[in-house]
């Protein structure tokens, strides 16, 4: 086990990826779901008023009626906001346990447990989100396998929506360790174990909080990547695959921009080229 420690705690490549089951876990997409349902914290899902307020503004930049699609769309807190206010809608999250609340609570959208790296749909939606800086979390390659896909799911004309942090999120943020002993269990294991977390940078706005989770006879990793992006690479990055930017702000939640905020929200527009 002193091995298996002390690989785990070597820094990892970019990129490198969790093995097996994560956010499907049994325990940990229960913790996830108590997360995203408390309305007065940002753990998981940003905060409840923020959610009213993002919703009511990402609606204002669309037709009165029309097909959305909310991917990442975990306890289905926006696109039940959507629904309501008369959209048809489709939430996409891998989480069977996010998916089956977002259904008991939801009969108006329609709810896929899929990895939305799958998508599979041709000029079907008019607008698509990705909410919680969820496209950072991607590596390289699957930001291009998504952004195809979402060009492909959209309608001549039609919008995609992701957030994003920036360099400023990381401003000042340096290497670091900590760990935590969790005698009755916590977020990542229900049983006794030792959380060791490391902070790596990566350079060009690359971040990764690695946790170990050590228990009574295993060690599990978790990888948690972020990759920050300023209005020019995210237009750089978009460009080739069909987007035309339509109007930057510093959230999701339509707030002017600055360029000094820490994150980012971008409204791009399909454009002629879809591949």
């Amino acid at each position: 086990m002193f091995i298996e420690l002390q690989q785990a705690l070597t820094r990892p490549a970019l990129y490198e990826r969790t093995p097996g089951a994560f956010w499907d876990d049994p325990h940990i997409s229960e913790q996830m779901l108590i997360a995203h349902l408390d309305p007065d914290t940002d753990a998981a899902s940003r905060k409840h008023a923020f959610i009213d307020h993002s919703a009511a503004w990402i609606a204002s930049l669309l037709p009165t009626s029309g097909q959305l699609l909310d991917l990442g769309c975990g306890p289905g807190l926006y696109t039940k906001r959507f629904a309501d206010k008369g959209y048809s809608v489709t939430g996409m999250d891998m989480s069977e346990r996010s998916i089956a609340y977002a259904k008991d609570h939801d009969t108006k959208s329609t709810y896929f447990c899929q990895n939305y790296l799958t998508l599979d749909a041709e000029s079907q939606f008019d607008a698509v989100t990705l909410i919680y800086c969820d496209y950072g979390a991607l590596t390289a390659d699957e930001r291009i396998r998504l952004l195809r896909r979402v060009c492909r799911a959209l309608k001549p004309g039609g919008l995609f929506m992701p957030d994003v942090f920036t360099p400023a999120w990381l401003s000042g943020q340096e290497e670091e360790t900590s760990w935590e002993n969790c005698p009755h269990g916590g977020f990542w294991s229900s049983g006794s174990h030792i959380c060791l977390t490391a902070k790596y940078l990566y350079g060009s706005g690359i971040c990764l909080r690695r946790h170990v989770v050590a228990g009574e006879n295993s060690v599990r990793c978790y990888n948690i990547w972020d990759t920050c992006f300023s209005r020019e690479t995210l237009i750089d990055e978009t460009g080739p695959f069909g987007f035309v930017p339509a109007g930057f702000y510093d959230d999701v939640a339509g707030s002017p921009y600055t360029d000094g905020a820490s994150t980012l929200c971008v409204v791009l527009r399909k454009g002629e080229r879809n591949d």
